[in-house]
């Protein structure tokens, strides 16, 4: 007899438990993907969108966006708008319909993006105080959650929002686990919001959302 011989389910088992990705603890109720280098990192944030079919998504969440942010009747004919880990532009999409001026960053825009241009949302390349609104629904996907937010300040003008529509934590009512490439996870969306507010912005309005995920949107204002 083969005592090394391991049947089909036990490979699918041991496969499981060596895929399985390693996340240690971080502030509150956060875990954090360990990476060895922030370029591991970064290469692992963009190669999703070579694994993923937007198509579908690309019609029905912008339509379901734009009527979201129609909702919040704050946006005027070219307010400018920056899009963080925008993929192939679904997001910017939503706020052209709205008379917006938008622009989109991320890792991996993919070939002739026409709305978003390579960007980390760590480190933007844009000017102090030079956009009217940031959005993302990404900051499942950040490295240090911390200094996104102190970036996402930093390019806000006076009065500026920052716009967040965040994914339903491992706790909260229709809430799930992290997939194949969130690089952060939480356990409740209150924990994200208010790590969001402690720095020097303001909660204005919350509102739940269904699509594509359960969540929140929040819109959050600077402070003078």
């Amino acid at each position: 007899m083969d005592f090394f011989k391991i049947d089909k389910k036990s490979q699918e088992i041991i496969k499981l438990v060596v895929d399985k990705p390693t996340w240690t603890p971080g502030e509150s109720s956060f875990i954090h993907r360990m990476y060895e280098t922030y370029e591991e990192y970064l290469n692992h944030q963009a190669a999703k969108l070579g694994k993923i079919n937007l198509t579908r998504y690309d019609t029905e969440y912008r339509k379901a966006l734009y009527e979201r942010l129609l909702e919040l009747g704050i946006f005027e004919r070219g307010d400018s708008i920056l899009c963080l880990g925008a993929r192939i532009g679904t997001e910017c999409k939503a706020f052209i319909d709205l008379g917006c001026f938008p622009i989109g960053i991320d890792l991996n825009p993919g070939e002739s993006n026409a709305y978003v241009v390579h960007g980390d949302f760590h480190n933007l390349q844009f000017a102090d105080a030079s956009i009217d609104y940031v959005f993302t629904n990404s900051l499942d996907h950040a490295y240090n959650f911390d200094q996104i937010i102190a970036e996402i300040l930093r390019v806000l003008r006076p009065k500026g929002a920052f716009i967040a529509e965040i994914v339903a934590g491992s706790d909260d009512e229709h809430g799930r686990e992290p997939g194949d490439y969130e690089s952060a996870w939480w356990q409740k969306n209150d924990d994200v919001i208010q790590r969001i507010a402690s720095h020097n912005l303001t909660i204005e309005r919350k509102d739940r959302f269904s699509y594509p995920w359960g969540g929140d949107r929040v819109l959050f204002r600077k402070q003078s």
